[in-house]
């Protein structure tokens, strides 16, 4: 583990294997942190390049500021901490999953050449619902807000609170939220999750909702914009398969893959699917 210091935020990043390009990973938001690279594609893709990942502003062991929750903000993040880190030098592939990979659009949009490749792991190509649930979060407090936090985020979470408890993988082809929210209540006694006690504090106590509430939608000219290559890796029962299709219908150089029998949970349940289709689609980067 290592720390970094990027536009005056301290951020936790591990760094693992070596080799171009460098992957950067970004992760979900609210109940996320890298360890959710680390515990699924991580190892293996280090075997094949070097490595980064990174907790976000205000998530896991990353310093929680009050202010800056914006796409931009984050995408910016990135750019600062790609400079730290000095990698301009090299190509740089950004990994975004979920919330994470509308991050990684909106680096590559604003930081035209940057990016030497995308991997979109069920990123929304919008943010305007998310940003109506994140609005609902500000009229709740106490147990009600963590109820709705594990409604929003409960496929993750319910890796986490488990701790080793097998998922069966059909709870993802049904509506994940709902199918899995039972299995997180069963589990959720055993102790206060860290992940819900970190994601409380960024919803309570920092612009994070707000920030988000406000996030703007990148337009089809943006998305267009983006000429590197990209791979988009979408659940084929997703209830982001719109979000899939207008990405490769928009982008130039999409290659978007549906995994059968996945939905939104696509990275944790088929990982293996996953991992595959990223390590025979890095060559191209290198070339």
């Amino acid at each position: 583990m290592a720390e970094v210091v990027a536009r005056e935020v301290r951020f936790n990043v591990l760094r693992m294997g070596a080799g171009s390009p460098a992957i950067v990973c970004v992760h979900g938001l609210a109940i996320d942190n890298h360890s959710s690279f680390y515990l699924t594609l991580a190892p293996a893709l280090a075997r094949q390049a070097s490595v980064v990942l990174y907790d976000l502003r205000g998530h896991g062991l990353s310093e929680q500021p009050e202010r800056g929750y914006t796409i931009d903000d984050m995408a910016a993040d990135l750019y600062a901490i790609i400079d730290a880190l000095q990698l301009r030098d090299q190509p740089v592939v950004v990994l975004g999953h979920s919330l994470g990979g509308y991050i990684a659009l909106r680096f590559a949009a604003s930081y035209p050449g940057r990016a030497a490749g995308l991997i979109l792991i069920e990123s929304p190509s919008g943010l305007a619902d998310i940003g109506e649930q994140m609005a609902a979060c500000l009229t709740l407090s106490g147990e009600a807000r963590i109820r709705k936090i594990e409604e929003l985020f409960t496929h993750w979470l319910t890796k986490h609170v488990s701790r080793g408890t097998e998922v069966p993988a059909d709870d993802a082809r049904v509506d994940d939220a709902r199918a899995m929210y039972g299995h997180v209540q069963r589990h959720r006694q055993r102790r206060r999750n860290p992940l819900i006690e970190t994601s409380t504090r960024l919803m309570e106590n920092t612009q994070f909702v707000a920030d988000m509430s406000g996030a703007s939608a990148l337009d089809d000219a943006a998305i267009a914009s983006i000429d590197c290559p990209v791979l988009a890796l979408y659940g084929a029962d997703s209830d982001r398969r719109d979000d899939a299709e207008r990405l490769a219908r928009l982008l130039p150089r999409c290659e978007l893959q549906l995994i059968p029998g996945c939905a939104h949970g696509v990275l944790f349940n088929a990982t293996q699917k996953v991992r595959a289709s990223i390590l025979e689609w890095l060559p191209r980067i290198r070339g």
